[in-house]
């Protein structure tokens, strides 16, 4: 009789173990058992790790340690604006023929926040992504652009289809409808350094924004005080129309 094949039936293999080993193409030699006197439980071979992978694994962690590479951080921070002032701004200038959104506001206080940090901005020149249904559009936050002309060339991205997701862009903007649920965490976009997340409660009095951040990219302290800024924009609006 074959010695290897003598081996092999004394191993105490579990019929489970013996099914996936086969299914996996595993020689039953190369398993190490846990059980009992030896036995080879499913658990080993769910736990049997190749040679090959072995190696390609410390080659990616050689590489890791390479100098070369940066480390990607991620950081958050949340607050919550006022919007009475602003609603009883925007009803007053829609009694006078002058409708203006959120969104419209949101781009003038981001532009508005980039003057006051311009530390934050990385591109090239404050310039923020607004996230459409399945598409980003870019605008360049001119200080001195007027909340009359941001908000016809948001309605002229609204008309054109063409997307902008690859082009580069400080911060992306994200306006999520009403509700009592809002997000505490929200990845980053390709290309994109900051995302702000805003959040409106049902009441529309309020509206949370999370600022996430590639902390490599925008220190901690640069992202605190352009959201603080962006607060204070909102939260005095008449600043917005000027």
């Amino acid at each position: 009789m074959n010695a290897a094949i003598a081996q092999t039936r004394r191993l105490a293999v579990s019929p489970y173990a013996r099914r996936l080993a086969r299914e996996r193409s595993l020689p039953l030699e190369a398993l190490r058992g846990s059980g009992p006197g030896g036995r080879i439980l499913a658990a080993d071979v769910h736990a049997f790790i190749p040679v090959v992978a072995l190696v390609l694994a410390s080659d990616v962690v050689a590489h890791a340690a390479a100098p070369s590479i940066v480390a990607f951080r991620i950081a958050a921070f949340t607050t919550s604006v006022a919007l009475g002032a602003l609603q009883d701004l925007l009803a007053a200038l829609q009694s006078s023929g002058n409708v203006f959104a959120i969104d419209d506001v949101l781009l003038r206080a981001a532009g508005r926040a980039f003057a006051e940090i311009p530390d934050a901005a990385k591109v090239g020149g404050a310039s923020v992504a607004l996230e459409l249904a399945s598409r980003q559009t870019v605008f360049a936050m001119i200080p001195e652009m007027s909340l009359t002309s941001l908000r016809a060339m948001r309605l002229a991205a609204l008309v054109d289809s063409r997307d902008e997701t690859e082009t580069p862009a400080d911060l992306s903007l994200r306006l999520l409808s009403a509700s009592d649920v809002r997000p505490v965490m929200m990845p980053l976009l390709a290309g994109r350094a900051m995302r702000l997340t805003v959040s409106l409660n049902m009441p529309g009095d309020h509206a949370e924004c999370l600022l996430t951040v590639d902390a490599a990219s925008v220190d901690e302290a640069t992202a605190a005080a352009w959201l603080a800024a962006l607060k204070s924009a909102i939260e005095h609006p008449l600043r917005l129309f000027i």
